[in-house]
């Protein structure tokens, strides 16, 4: 007797005892190869854009140098389902606040995540992106692409950066390597979870401090081991890198059909080739393309300082000059200097990273040469941006002196200044910590849609 779910009827056919519809299998196996087909469509590398500032300016010009094929995406095209009808070779999410991109994304957007990588896709986050791919258990809404989570606060190493010497066991690579030098930009660190599986292997682990390495704003190399217990004292957290050792610094895991890497080290920093031959290798074997040695394999040099305007833009040339002349107030009262020819230095408690980012934003759009859309947005929000930006760089300058007082009296810390009436204003130039907001919000907001339009 026909199941009657076909529309030939007594075209179905037996198994295991049940009559079972051809036209079921058949859609099935349609689904499949569908499916198949789809995890092949676009061979290349997605870069999620939202809520990622510096850091997706930093991953996406090295994609660029590394000559890896690429696209960048928004939130909102993952929420209407990308992944799903042209899914790429493998999603890069970049550093910057994991429970903002949660946001950006959404439940469609998180869930059309998963759902890719089941199906066969990968997933790099670095940074901010790998806590976006950990579990949802401490209370931040993510992938929960394993059950892995933060440390929590109290036991990790909260604020360190540069360069740290670590063992890297990565099967992607063409050739065995040991240990490496990989830099990291202020991130938290993992923690197995209570049900942790086999699935998740560590792929990098820290050893020890390189040269350029900062515990806070001391320098570690600087440091007599023995007075890191005081510095501990007076900043009331962790400083000591022994913290770290063999700690990981990167995961590998699978959900599904598919993988996911998720770095804490910034494999995209300029001027770091052992971390970008890695992230170059990496991306390649997922993209199916043979690794030569011909092809760039490092990150040039980033300059922020110094660049060449492509056109001329009078508000991002206000702004520039703004920010220079708060950088360079802040450095001649000691607030400020600069690491790296990309990266500004500050002392805990001042908001360098915000100017950092504006800094850095606002001189790459200026090197961009913009098309008609990007110049048609632009014109619609200079006039209101210029508003905003005439508060934020006064207040910012008051701000500062201010600060050096403050910092002279008693310290700070990135969560508050010891001056109350001083941290009211902080809240209002650059929003709550974790997170951003204030003046500094309504300036990062256009000027990061700009920057999108300029380099789609």
């Amino acid at each position: 007797m026909c199941c009657g779910n076909c529309p030939r009827a007594g075209s179905c056919i037996p198994l295991n005892g049940y009559l079972i519809s051809c036209y079921k299998i058949q859609e099935a196996l349609g689904r499949y190869y569908r499916a198949t087909i789809m995890h092949t469509s676009e061979n290349k590398i997605y870069m999620l854009w939202d809520e990622s500032h510096l850091w997706g300016l930093m991953l996406w010009r090295a994609l660029q140098a590394l000559e890896i094929p690429r696209r960048i995406v928004r939130a909102h095209t993952l929420r209407q389902g990308l992944l799903s009808t042209h899914p790429p070779a493998a999603l890069l999410v970049p550093g910057g606040w994991a429970r903002l991109k949660a946001d950006s994304l959404g439940l469609e957007g998180m869930t059309g995540i998963r759902d890719y990588i089941r199906s066969g896709g990968r997933y790099l986050g670095i940074c901010g992106g790998a806590g976006l791919g950990l579990s949802s258990a401490s209370g931040t809404p993510c992938l929960d692409l394993c059950t892995w989570s933060r440390k929590p606060i109290q036991e990790r190493l909260p604020n360190f950066s540069g360069h740290v010497r670590c063992r890297v066991r990565l099967p992607h690579w063409s050739k065995s390597r040991n240990d490496i030098f990989l830099p990291v930009w202020w991130p938290s660190q993992f923690e197995q979870g209570p049900k942790s599986t086999g699935d998740v292997d560590t792929l990098a682990q820290y050893l020890e401090p390189g040269r350029d390495f900062w515990t806070a704003d001391l320098p570690y190399s600087d440091l007599d081991h023995p007075d890191v217990y005081r510095w501990e004292q007076v900043y009331g957290i962790n400083l000591d890198p022994e913290r770290l050792r063999s700690e990981p610094c990167m995961l590998h895991g699978r959900l599904g059909r598919g993988e996911f890497v998720l770095s804490y080290s910034h494999l995209e920093t300029p001027q770091s080739p052992q971390a970008n031959r890695l992230l170059r290798e990496l991306l390649l074997a997922w993209l199916g393309y043979d690794i030569t040695e011909s092809q760039q394999n490092s990150v040039t040099q980033w300059d922020i300082c110094n660049i060449e305007a492509a056109w001329d833009d009078g508000t991002l040339q206000k702004c520039r000059a703004g920010l220079h002349e708060a950088i360079e107030l802040g450095r001649s009262h000691f607030l400020f200097y600069w690491r790296t020819p990309w990266l500004l230095g500050w002392r805990r408690g001042v908001p360098g990273s915000p100017l950092n980012f504006l800094y850095a934003m606002t001189g790459h759009a200026l090197e961009k040469r913009p098309d008609v859309q990007a110049l048609r947005f632009w014109e619609g929000e200079k006039k209101v941006f210029e508003e905003y930006l005439d508060q934020f760089i006064s207040r910012l300058k008051t701000y500062l002196i201010r600060e050096r007082l403050a910092l002279s009296l008693a310290p700070s810390s990135p969560e508050a200044s010891s001056d109350r009436k001083l941290q009211q204003e902080k809240k209002e130039l650059f929003g709550s910590f974790p997170g951003y907001g204030g003046l500094y919000g309504r300036l990062i907001r256009p000027l990061d849609h700009l920057l999108y339009l300029l380099e789609r």
